[in-house]
């Protein structure tokens, strides 16, 4: 039997490239989202430390100012850090929409293939049995012609 081969498959291998690389710069933004998300969490854990540190305590005016300008700077940080977390968030929508059309123009030729292959097997099936009939529809005729022309 022969093997499939799909008329296609330089397509489908461009189409599946085409989603990789999509997947790679997904995986690249998730990991900048990501990224940004743990800085704010440590942000906002040093601002609660530092109030907890300075303010509850029984401290001089000078500490008092100095952290209360450095929760100011952490505040600052927290709005910026959340700022590029949407620009991120905004560039992960778009990436993740590019990537699903990608994986979905992969998986209709996928799915192409699939059907043709299967239609291909199923007829080469058929050829087979074919061929196996004429096989075995030749033998008995031997035998036949074979038993009158002894008798």
């Amino acid at each position: 039997m022969k093997r499939f081969r799909f008329n296609l498959e330089k397509l489908l291998e461009l189409r599946a490239y085409d989603e990789k690389k999509w997947e790679i710069k997904l995986g690249q933004i998730v990991s900048k989202c990501n990224s940004m998300e743990r800085r704010i969490r440590d942000y906002k854990s040093e601002k609660t430390k530092t109030f907890f540190k300075y303010n509850l305590t029984d401290s001089g005016m000078d500490t008092l100012q100095i952290s209360e300008m450095y929760l100011q700077k952490l505040n600052y940080e927290i709005r910026q850090a959340n700022l590029k977390l949407d620009t991120y968030k905004s560039e992960k929508q778009k990436v993740q929409t590019k990537y699903i059309e990608a994986s979905n123009k992969r998986k209709v030729l996928d799915k192409l293939k699939d059907k043709e292959a299967l239609t291909y097997y199923k007829e080469q099936a058929l050829e087979e049995i074919k061929e196996i009939d004429d096989i075995s529809i030749g033998i008995a005729l031997r035998k036949r012609i074979n038993k009158v022309q002894s008798a």
